[in-house]
């Protein structure tokens, strides 16, 4: 009996509604068109901010009350669909207007309070084009992502070679520690942003790149899905 099929996540569905082009509506039937036309309003969602809340769009105060728009969110809720479109859509076209949009929403985060001038633009385009380069290029080359090596019959620690070969000896990774990751290379780092090693040290660069990884997988990305399922009528909100 072969393995079951993996069920696919959400996000997986939307980047093949992406890039599907035969769109159609059925009654009762989530399919692509449906999923598209839902992120188009998860995003208007998070650019009202009313995802935060768990409200729907029409509750939204900046339409209700006339509130201002939150920068924050605007620009939030134009950069999550971006980067879905990126990642699980792998539609390498939109880097580009990821990484502007990344560096403008940076901008507004206290770690950038130093950096938001528009004089700073400059390196905090560097920052979110090397950000997103390593965020996109995730799986170590030692290993391939699998966070372990295999020796060889020669005795070389090797990418594990999947042949199911008997008495396998395996080990970590001694490139990645086990993370999958490339481990971070601060001099490439130092020259994408045209810093000595001093400046990049002193003004705790390691730090925003760490909270760039987390910005990308654990905050822009969630929060998109949350307000999609709402939209798609997934889950129930909370009011």
């Amino acid at each position: 009996m072969g393995l079951a099929k993996e069920k696919r996540d959400i996000r997986e569905l939307v980047g093949i509604a992406v890039n599907t082009s035969g769109l159609t509506m059925k009654v009762n039937q989530e399919r692509a068109l449906d999923r598209i036309a839902a992120l188009g309003a998860a995003s208007l969602a998070m650019r009202l901010g009313v995802d935060r809340e768990d409200l729907p769009i029409a509750a939204a105060k900046p339409l209700v009350y006339g509130d201002e728009l939150d920068i924050r969110d605007v620009l939030a809720g134009e950069l999550a669909p971006v980067l879905w479109h990126v990642r699980f859509g792998g539609q390498y076209d939109q880097v580009p207007a990821a990484i502007t949009l990344f560096a403008g929403w940076v901008s507004h985060h206290r770690l950038f309070a130093e950096w938001k001038a528009p004089e700073h633009l400059r390196l905090r385009l560097a920052y979110a084009e090397r950000v997103m380069h390593e965020w996109l290029s995730d799986k170590c080359t030692a290993c391939g992502g699998s966070g372990k090596q295999q020796r060889s019959q020669g005795g070389q620690w090797i990418r594990p070679q999947g042949l199911m070969q008997r008495n396998a000896i395996f080990r970590t990774c001694s490139a990645c520690q086990g993370t999958r990751r490339p481990p971070p290379s601060p001099p490439q780092r130092m020259k994408a942003l045209g810093l000595t090693r001093e400046e990049y040290d002193s003004q705790r660069w390691d730090q925003r790149f760490s909270a760039g990884f987390h910005w990308l997988n654990r905050f822009l990305p969630p929060r998109l899905e949350r307000a999609l399922t709402a939209e798609l009528g997934r889950r129930k909100r909370r009011v």
